[in-house]
Parts: structure tokens; C-alpha cells; sequence
């Protein structure tokens, strides 16, 4: 009877092996090719550049790519800047590197590098959602290396990460032989179905676009995607529990923008609170819309930017 019981098990167990590998072949399809690379810290860094003229430079958040930007408000901005999307370690074409030290991420110090070997000064910073942790560790340790900041729904505060259940699905993925065979024996083989539910809920109450549903998820529901976004999320809070106290410090010219109707990142204990902590930054409402703003509002992203790059000049 055991035998017998065994033998289902590995037979399960190759079946859903064999669909995860089927899933990730069907997606690897809608990747696109890789644009440019760029050494950073160890790491080498893919990104997408277009236009010219004063630079304004995009993080994504999590599960998220440089596709988050270039399908969305970069193709606008780059008639009048010089537009340039960075993957973060070890999602889309990015290699991981060493993202995590002491305890925090470095992903600031990492971008930041990026872009002043691109021979990038003083950009525009625009970030989305996990990325709000990035930009204010930047504003707090390398305040000259920036001209201006605009958050997009951004996570700024430690405060209530613990309860979001998500968070520890992904400590586990993030975790070398358990995480990997949860990624290959349950995660990757409900893809689709996670995926789509997941986009479904973090663009709502909007629709999703059709190309970021393709290319966004196929990007994301990888083995090397997803773990490292584990990583990341593991280690969101002590980089905003080493920075949130300096906020009241910051003289980098912020504009906090957040969606009206954003369910994924509540703005009261977050983009509102930043608001009032960081001296003379402005607070724009993305009305009637949810968490993906640079999307379903790009007009008001824009003027978003277009007012920060503004304020550089006046300062």
C-alpha cells in the first residue's frame, strides 16, 4: 500500500513538473528580448532608454519590470526627456547580484550607480509601489544624487507589512529548496490563475491591458522572478524601518501621487502620511482609479513629472 501510495505521489509530482515547465515555455513566447545592460554594484543591470533632453529615470515595484513604464507613459514623455527604465535585481532581464546587505536592501545604491555610469545626473526619479522604499532610501542617504522624486501609490512605512498575508507565501518561495520546489509544484503550475487574479485585483477598479496581462505576467511567473521578489518583500521592512524616521529631513523635491480607489496599498498609512512627514511635498489624488496609476491616469503621471522636473530648476 505504501509503494502504491509513493508511486501516485511521484507520478503527481512529474505531472505537475511537466505543466510547469509547459507554462514557462508558453510564456517565455511573450518575453520580450532584452534591450540593454548596464554594470551596477555587481549586478548587471537591464534597462530601456528613449528620448532626449533632462532625464527621468523609472523603478518598478513588485512583480513588476521596465514593461510597467515603457507600456505605459514612456513613449509620451521621451518626445521632451530622456526616458530611462531600469530593471530591479533579479527581475526581468536584470541579474540578482548582492541586493541585500546588513539586513536591507540596496537596491538605491544599485540604481543609483546605474545611471550615473549611463552618465545620468540628477534625474527625475519616478517609482512605483515597493519602489517608494527605493526612492526614499535615496532621498534619505544620497539626496544629491537626485533632482526630484514622484511616487506612484509608493510603499513608504513599515507599518502594517507583517498583516499583508502575501507576505509570508513569499518568505517561504524566497527560501533555496523549499521555496523552489513550491515554485515548481504548485505556484508556477496555477499561474495563470494566480496571475490573472492578482492583475485583476491590483488594477481594479480598471481593466487590465491586454499587452501587460501577456508580457507582464509572463515576466513575472518565473522561478528567478518570483524568489527574488520573496527576497525582496522579506527584507521591505527593515529597509523602511532604517529610513521612515528621517523623513521629516528630506529637502528632495517629492510629489506623491496615489489612486483614489487603490486597494493594494492604502494611502492613509502611507502616501497621505508621507505627505505630512516630508516638508513641502505635494499630494496628488489620482481620482476614480486603483494602484497602477502610470496606466489608467498616465495624463496626470505625466504632469506629475513634468511638475517635478520643474521644481529642480527652481531650487
Amino acid at each position: 500500500m505504501l509503494i502504491e501510495l509513493l508511486i501516485v505521489l511521484a507520478a503527481i509530482i512529474l505531472i505537475l513538473l511537466a505543466i510547469s515547465w509547459t507554462v514557462l515555455t508558453i510564456n517565455k513566447r511573450a518575453i520580450p528580448a532584452p534591450y540593454n545592460f548596464v554594470e551596477s554594484n555587481g549586478a548587471k543591470l537591464h534597462y530601456f532608454e528613449k528620448g532626449s533632453g533632462p532625464s527621468v529615470v523609472f523603478v518598478h515595484g513588485s512583480n513588476g519590470s521596465l514593461q510597467d513604464f515603457k507600456l505605459s507613459v514612456m513613449d509620451t514623455l521621451s518626445k521632451d526627456f530622456r526616458t530611462v527604465a531600469f530593471d530591479r535585481p533579479g527581475h526581468g532581464h536584470s541579474e540578482r547580484g548582492h541586493s541585500i546587505k546588513d539586513g536591507r536592501s540596496i537596491h538605491g545604491d544599485i540604481i543609483v550607480e546605474a545611471w550615473k555610469r549611463l552618465g545620468i545626473e540628477r534625474p527625475v526619479v519616478v517609482g512605483h509601489s515597493s519602489a517608494g522604499a527605493v526612492l526614499m532610501d535615496i532621498a534619505v542617504n544620497r539626496p544629491d544624487e537626485v533632482g526630484a522624486i514622484v511616487l506612484i501609490s509608493g510603499v513608504v512605512h513599515s507599518g502594517g507589512l507583517e498583516e499583508v498575508p502575501v507576505m509570508g507565501l513569499y518568505r517561504t518561495i524566497s527560501r533555496k529548496y523549499i521555496g523552489t520546489a513550491l515554485l515548481w509544484t504548485l505556484l508556477i503550475p496555477m499561474a495563470g490563475l494566480v496571475g490573472r487574479s492578482l492583475l485583476k485585483f491590483t488594477f481594479a477598479p480598471d481593466a487590465v491591458p491586454k499587452d501587460y496581462k501577456r508580457i507582464g505576467l509572463a515576466l513575472a511567473m518565473r522561478p528567478k522572478c518570483l524568489q527574488a521578489e520573496g527576497e525582496d518583500l522579506t527584507y521591505l521592512g527593515p529597509t523602511l524601518k532604517a529610513v521612515e524616521g528621517e523623513y521629516s529631513k528630506v529637502d528632495v523635491p517629492l510629489i506623491i501621487t496615489y489612486g483614489e480607489k487603490d486597494g493594494n496599498v492604502p494611502p492613509e498609512g502611507q502616501s497621505i502620511r508621507l505627505s505630512k512627514e516630508v516638508p513641502n511635498s505635494v499630494l496628488v489624488v489620482l481620482p476614480e482609479t486603483g494602484h497602477m496609476g502610470m496606466f489608467t491616469k498616465p495624463g496626470e503621471v505625466i504632469e506629475a513629472i513634468k511638475q517635478a522636473q520643474l521644481s529642480i530648476r527652481a531650487k
